[in-house]
């Protein structure tokens, strides 16, 4: 795979759109020594997840390490449903070093939640993560931020929602954002692959198949014979680059 090469920070937005379900205000658990409306640092984290979708038409949340959670669809909230879905990202070198594009895991979903009694089955608890993040609450934005002395590269992810005062139609489409921005903190040129994965969880009955569908830049995921369905698609900023069918590889100049 041949890299691109750019001059500007690049920003890679990954648009999840949601189809039939419901909206939910955001969980947020504050403990003492956090300044007000300041930004959730460590503990602090382990209990914000921010709700992106338009109004009435499902949700996912952002969490404040960078997860996706709480995936709401089919007319049922479900606070729990944390699918195997997440983004990585790979800086080439002498060594590769990978990581999934989130901060680390609270230690409360070791235990206590559903499957985590078998090992956390499916889960990608065992991938290597960012070391340090933070979050920041700007409604309708939710900015992550992720650190890692490993990693030469500085990641934000900004999730948002069509929000619009005054457009209850605009603000109640089915979709949401999230976009993924990488800057090199370093005098170095750095070449990586962005890629996205996603198990299909709209696949809830076993008897019915499930289907996973090529679009342009992404993919569909529904299941045969129900209503509803779930897109991911990559959108290119205005700059060179290159999206291939398995993941988006660029150069990052300094």
């Amino acid at each position: 795979m041949k890299a691109a090469h750019v001059n500007s920070l690049p920003i890679l937005i990954v648009s999840i759109a949601l189809v039939i379900g419901l909206s939910a205000a955001a969980t947020v658990c504050v403990a003492d020594g956090r300044g007000y409306n300041s930004s959730y640092t460590g503990a602090h984290l382990n209990k914000v997840a921010f709700p992106i979708g338009g109004i009435g038409a499902g949700m996912f949340c952002l969490e404040g390490t960078g997860a996706i959670s709480h995936v709401s669809v089919k007319n049922r909230m479900d606070f729990f449903n944390e699918p195997c879905t997440f983004a990585a990202v790979c800086i080439k070198g002498q060594t590769n070093v990978a990581r999934v594009i989130e901060g680390p895991i609270p230690d409360w979903k070791y235990f206590g939640g559903p499957m985590t009694g078998r090992g956390s089955t499916g889960a990608s608890y065992g991938l290597p993560r960012f070391r340090k993040a933070s979050f920041l609450a700007r409604f309708p934005f939710g900015t992550v931020t992720l650190t890692d002395n490993t990693l030469p590269l500085d990641v934000e992810i900004i999730g948002w929602s069509p929000f619009i005062p005054g457009e209850s139609d605009d603000s109640s489409l089915p979709v949401g954002a999230l976009e993924y921005r990488f800057k090199n903190p370093t005098d170095e040129l750095i070449e990586g692959v962005f890629s996205f994965h996603s198990r299909n969880f709209m696949a809830t009955d076993p008897r019915r198949g499930n289907s996973i569908s090529p679009m342009t830049n992404g993919f569909v995921l529904r299941q045969q014979g129900t209503d509803g369905f779930v897109a991911v698609t990559m959108m290119r900023s205005p700059w060179s680059g290159r999206i291939s069918k398995k993941a988006f590889c660029w150069t990052i100049r300094p």
